[in-house]
């Protein structure tokens, strides 16, 4: 029991650090949890309630950017929330089998979404121009949603381009937004997996305790580096996982 504990706890301090530097915690988390003999369904479960709290503090600090234009981002996260609930029932509806076939897919996503980072944004001013961007950014958002509720891990990377590219704004003046969709997201999504009856809450509390601390640790290192290369080294790591899970 005490070793599995400094394990979980171990988990939360390598996605704490790992979120504070780039974001991506999921990515580093689900496996970790998996190699510790979690089925797959558990990690990933007990991995988004343990993580859904870090995601407030962020929100309280843009809290005086967000008063402003709370309104319209409340409207504009509509899609997203009903993506998240769905995502989320069907996430604790999910077969073993279908879940371990998708997620090699959705770790590639996650690593794809953290290299490419602010270049989704140049990619869907220049494909949606127009009134086109509003419908298409509606349709991401909730398909965002949806994936934030059954995964989520780089979900905040895929925010952050939706975001800029709708506002017209840089991807610096929308991270406030970006918090906010990503905590409503998985505030939804968080309640129909808490009642599933398939968090460990054993695991969840102690990768939450070493969340908090990994976070801190982190954001005192990587505000030192340059944020390219650090997305970059984590996206690399996050491949490694990913590889890893594949060939296991």
């Amino acid at each position: 029991m005490t070793a599995s504990i400094i394990l979980f706890l171990f988990a939360g301090l390598i996605g704490g650090i790992v979120n504070a530097a780039a974001g991506g915690a999921k990515l580093f988390v689900f496996p970790m949890l998996l190699a510790m003999g979690l089925p797959p369904i558990a990690a990933n479960v007990t991995q988004a309630v343990a993580l859904w709290p870090a995601q407030l503090p962020a929100v309280w600090v843009y809290r005086r950017e967000l008063a402003g234009e709370f309104r319209s981002l409340a409207l504009q996260m509509i899609p997203a929330l009903i993506g998240a609930f769905l995502g989320a029932i069907m996430m604790v509806n999910s077969s073993e089998k279908f879940f371990v076939s998708v997620v090699p897919v959705l770790l590639i996503v996650a690593v794809i979404a953290i290299i490419l980072g602010p270049r989704t944004t140049d990619f869907m001013r220049w494909a949606f121009p127009g009134e086109r961007l509003k419908t298409a950014t509606a349709t991401l958002l909730a398909l965002i949603g949806f994936y934030g509720g059954f995964f989520g891990a780089g979900m905040g990377f895929m925010l952050l381009a939706v975001l800029a590219a709708s506002t017209g704004k840089g991807v610096g003046h929308v991270n406030g937004a970006k918090n906010l969709f990503a905590a409503a997201i998985q505030s939804v999504a968080v309640m129909p997996l808490m009642f599933s009856g398939l968090v460990d809450w054993l695991a969840a509390i102690c990768v939450l305790i070493g969340g908090i601390a990994g976070g801190y640790i982190g954001a005192s290192v990587t505000r030192r580096l340059p944020e390219a290369y650090v997305r970059i080294g984590v996206a690399g790591l996050g491949l490694v996982l990913t590889l890893s899970f594949l060939l296991r």
